[in-house]
């Protein structure tokens, strides 16, 4: 299968109507709004390990964790999370939401997966090592150069179909490390990433560049996904989505993360 996303960050392995996630959507119930509400949590599935995202040890919990630390709080109740390592454990954690889920409605249809409104929009940027110069866009990458991808992403196929190859990787936080290295000249990754990543190394950033207007399908607005909401809980979620974005609370917290939040079109 194709990733859209990059895996290893939970944007991928189960945000998203992240194509691998929604392919493992359960179908036991989700919890309504009035069950989330008597029940006092609202349950979120995070990776345990996958920061800037999410983390289970450690100072920073991840942006996602925060954002729905901020969401069960518009909604009254306390939040939980449930541990989630790989796609196929989403159903066995029987959470209500993910994060960072692509808008893809077609695909969150055939998985029972219903979509929030857009919270933040994201993609596949460039990063250049430090040195590099001359890349402005997809179309400035060059034969020879070592340019790193997630395996098997849509971004290395679309490379390679215009005759690039990629070196491959796994996880975008360790393509980075490369990167700043000197190893690779050029990483694949979300904005996310390398904003965090140039948060972490102040000593030596790499540059970040943006060129979705010449390969739109690398870019992508992002949403909650409820599993199996009812109408009231999709509608208390959007609610509390608007009032945090008008105050500003997802600017912050992704900016407490390097990153810098790319507010979706408006509907």
């Amino acid at each position: 299968m194709i990733r859209k996303c990059q895996p290893g960050l939970f944007i991928c392995t189960l945000a998203a109507v992240a194509l691998v996630a929604v392919a493992v959507a359960s179908a036991a119930a989700a919890r309504p709004l009035d069950a989330i509400k008597q029940r006092g949590r609202l349950m979120v599935c995070a990776n345990p390990n996958a920061l800037p995202f999410s983390s289970k040890n450690g100072d920073k919990r991840g942006f996602e964790l925060e954002l729905g630390e901020a969401l069960a709080k518009e909604l009254g109740v306390a939040l939980e999370v449930g541990w989630v390592v790989f796609p196929v454990h989403v159903a066995r954690v029987d959470c209500d939401i993910l994060f960072d889920s692509i808008v893809d409605r077609e695909t969150a249809e055939d998985a029972h997966l219903r979509l929030s409104r857009p919270y933040t929009a994201s993609g596949v940027a460039i990063a250049l090592r430090p040195g590099i110069e001359g890349i402005k866009g997809f179309g400035d990458l060059k034969k020879g150069q070592r340019v790193g991808a997630i395996v098997g992403s849509l971004a290395s196929v679309r490379l390679g179909q215009k005759g690039l190859p990629t070196i491959p990787f796994t996880f975008e936080d360790e393509m980075l490390e490369a990167l700043g290295k000197g190893e690779l000249d050029v990483a694949l990754a979300i904005p996310a990433t390398i904003g965090y990543y140039n948060m972490t190394h102040k000593d030596a950033p790499v540059s970040l560049v943006l060129d979705y207007e010449s390969m739109p399908e690398l870019h992508w607005e992002v949403a909650v996904g409820m599993r199996k909401a009812d109408d009231a809980l999709a509608a208390a979620i959007n609610a509390a989505l608007d009032h945090m974005l008008a105050e500003g609370v997802v600017h912050r917290i992704y900016a407490s993360y390097g990153i810098e939040q790319s507010l979706p079109a408006k509907p």
